[in-house]
């Protein structure tokens, strides 16, 4: 059996808003759909959120149903990974025919395509800077006269930006445990990361209805805006754990996480 051939990212060059490509993808080329097969895809808190409300699904069921999940050797987190199906390791959203079935609502990772996001955030700064370099895919014939497009209107083309936010507020709690030198997660904070990270209709039984203190130390106004709100609700959540394991524990999340 031979190996499949590598994806290189071609680092040699950091494109920024304003630096420009060119890449096309539609049915016609021959290449179509090759990229949705045998991934290893990991899926961030928002993309489960867009694809389990676009499915009409509970967060745990798309979880268990779409996903497996292992624990970073390295980091120590939760990885949540889309689960590929069938002889050729399709990915679940893929129909022969029609293409993604979830197109509007596809991972980020799938619409920053072929380009990947480099991000981070200094002590120093609240900004985040960020870079992108192109993904080169064997057998990817969308480079191949391609349309020419600036990075900036690529990002307003797949949507982007709601998702890179996301990610950033995702970025933070990752970061912060960096900051605090712990090296694992216990069993009870793995569990905490996983609810209030990827399983959000989980959290939101937990801490709007179960018996927790945090609920009552929020104002009226953040208990409405998260019960009504599945972004708000996420971005809470995500700034609700990394204060819950990072940042001394039980308190009211507020201005803090609502931002």
């Amino acid at each position: 059996m031979t190996e499949k051939p590598e994806t290189h990212l071609d680092d040699s060059r950091q494109l920024k808003d304003e630096d420009s490509f060119c890449f096309s993808c539609y049915p016609d080329r021959e290449c179509f759909t090759a990229c949705c097969h045998d991934l290893n895809l990991v899926l961030m808190p928002y993309d489960i959120l867009r694809m389990k409300r676009r499915l009409g699904m509970k967060s745990g069921d798309f979880l268990k149903k779409y996903t497996s999940v292992h624990v970073g050797p390295e980091s120590g987190f939760p990885i949540v990974m889309l689960r590929m199906e069938g002889p050729y390791l399709s990915c679940p959203f893929l129909d022969r025919e029609k293409g993604c079935t979830v197109y509007e609502d596809r991972p980020g990772a799938c619409r920053t395509y072929p380009l990947a996001r480099m991000a981070r955030r200094t002590r120093e700064s609240t900004d985040v800077e960020e870079f992108f370099c192109l993904v080169r895919e064997p057998g990817c014939e969308g480079f191949k006269d391609g349309r020419e497009w600036t990075v900036r209107s690529w990002k307003d083309h797949e949507g982007l930006d709601v998702y890179n936010e996301m990610n950033d507020i995702f970025g933070e709690l990752l970061q912060a445990r960096n900051e605090t030198g712990i090296k694992q997660l216990d069993a009870d904070q793995i569990d905490t990361f996983y609810m209030g990270c990827y399983d959000l209709d989980e959290f939101r039984q937990f801490f709007l209805n179960g018996p927790n203190l945090e609920r009552f130390m929020e104002s009226e106004e953040t208990i409405a805006r998260i019960s009504d709100d599945d972004e708000e609700l996420l971005k809470y959540a995500l700034r609700w754990v990394k204060k819950k394991l990072f940042q001394g524990g039980l308190l009211s999340c507020g201005v803090g996480c609502g931002t």
